[in-house]
């Protein structure tokens, strides 16, 4: 009698959101479920009624059955509103608001046993079911996981659903970096397999249920059941693990398009300080495509330097406040200008650096440079920019050569630079383009003497260099 009792005995599994699941036995007679706390089960949910259905099993007719308390909000049995009475049979699905009730029949030793042990294909047919069978639990988990902001928070929310709705011990989520900690042996055979294979693995204690983005996986949820005794893995577990996974690669997907567009954003604004908007939209497009900023790299250049003549004498003369004023005003039409024509450009203090390489459609580097320093001396004179009775007086010097130039720092701290003995000399020949001339360096003469007039100033010496350097000025 005792061992006929232990087959007709049922099992209520009872999943409440953020709560570990709750097993309840059910003998012969009724099992009364809803708010009230008289109840045989309490479900604390504003869906339920005070006495909200009752559950019936009959072992001398060996049958199991449910009845709706004429409930306000229904009770649904596998997606459908309970009317009447309605027999029950193993892995029946009961919903009463957002709880969760899995029936289970404890008499069949076999599936006890054997759970939903094996590879399980991540087909179309295996992840709608498992999403048709878990609305509500993936209710829970999106409104949950839509609040993370990092792929971190995503791990913890997701460990602590895993753990509440499966009822496991152990819940780990390891992200696609982190594979190669899997050496093939005991356990990790199943997570190999389950990577390799994109399936979930089960064994009666360990799940593996990898988190896919169409044949990329994104993650691997590595489950276990660490009680002795504990059931079996079943086909309800895996169930909820395959529409939990499927939630969590598409979280994933929207953390990583995010942390893409930031790091884009991060990537123009650093851009947008040193070259030409239509610049930008080029070196932006390598960036995604290599994840790289461009190196250090040489190659033919045409430099151009121009700073403020007795900046620290203006600076104390005028206040910090003012002269920083005159500062950005040279700034910002400093910008203007070379990026009009198409160069890049570096703040250096009281001055700025201008770098021009061959481009498309564009005119020769040298060319433009001279543009550029030409408009340069013309914004200055046409404005004023008087201060106090005072001038400004600035130079331009351009040289031509071959650098190294590129990006130089981490991604978050990357600045443009150049490096050479053509920028050294560009710098050295500032002295002779002042007040307000342009003076530019042999290789650069050669390029534009016959669109240009200049007059040969002669060879000077420059500090820190042995030899000396022919330098012209371009004529007004």
């Amino acid at each position: 009698m005792g061992s006929g009792r232990w087959l007709l005995m049922w099992n209520l599994i009872v999943h409440i959101p953020d709560s570990y699941p709750k097993t309840f036995e059910m003998g012969n007679g009724k099992t009364s479920i809803g708010r009230a706390t008289t109840n045989d089960i309490v479900v604390e949910d504003a869906a339920a009624s005070r006495h909200h259905a009752e559950i019936r099993v009959d072992e001398a007719e060996n049958r199991i059955s449910i009845v709706d308390l004429d409930s306000t909000n229904g009770t649904f049995i596998n997606h459908k509103r309970l009317s009447g009475e309605c027999p029950l049979k193993a892995n029946d699905v009961i919903r009463i608001g957002q709880v969760i009730f899995n029936l289970i029949s404890p008499g069949d030793e076999n599936e006890i046993k054997k759970g939903a042990s094996g590879t399980h294909l991540f087909t179309r047919e295996l992840l709608l079911e498992s999403i048709d069978q878990h609305a509500v639990l993936l209710y829970d988990v999106a409104r949950k996981l839509n609040f993370a902001t990092s792929l971190g928070m995503i791990v913890d929310e997701l460990t602590v659903l895993i753990k509440h709705s499966m009822g496991v011990q152990s819940c780990e989520i390891i992200m696609k970096d982190m594979f190669g900690k899997f050496d093939g042996s005991g356990g990790a055979t199943l997570a190999v397999r389950a990577i390799q294979n994109r399936s979930a693995e089960v064994s009666p204690a360990e799940m593996y249920v990898p988190v896919l983005s169409g044949d990329d996986v994104l993650a691997l949820m590595v489950l276990k059941k660490e009680r002795p005794g504990t059931r079996a893995f079943t086909r309800n577990h895996l169930q909820i693990a395959i529409a939990i996974s499927h939630q969590a690669s598409l979280t994933i997907q929207r953390m990583n398009l995010l942390e893409k567009v930031r790091k884009e954003e991060q990537i123009r604004q650093l851009f947008t300080r040193f070259v030409s908007p239509s610049e930008v939209k080029l070196l932006l497009k390598n960036y995604v495509d290599t994840g790289e900023l461009p190196p250090l790299h040489e190659e033919k250049v045409t430099v151009l330097f121009a700073d403020i003549a007795e900046s620290v004498g203006m600076a104390e003369k005028m206040g910090v406040k003012k002269f920083a004023s005159v500062l950005d005003q040279f700034y910002n039409d400093s910008a203007d200008i070379i990026f009009k024509h198409n160069g890049m450009l570096k703040y250096l203090g009281d001055g700025i650096m201008a770098i021009f390489v061959d481009a498309s459609g564009e005119s020769a580097p040298e060319v433009r440079a001279i543009l550029s320093g030409r408009e340069l001396l013309g914004r200055i004179k046409t404005t004023g920019h008087l201060v106090l009775n005072q001038r400004i007086i600035m130079g331009v010097s351009i040289n031509t050569g071959v650098a190294m130039v590129g990006y130089i720092g981490t991604r978050e701290r990357a600045e443009f630079n150049a490096l050479g003995d053509v920028v050294n000399v560009v710098f050295r020949m500032q002295e002779y383009a002042r007040p307000n001339r342009i003076v530019v360096g042999p290789a650069t003469v050669a390029a534009i003497v016959d669109k240009y007039p200049t007059q040969r100033i002669g060879a000077v010496t420059l500090r820190g260099r042995e030899s000396s350097v022919q330098v012209y000025e371009v004529l007004p």
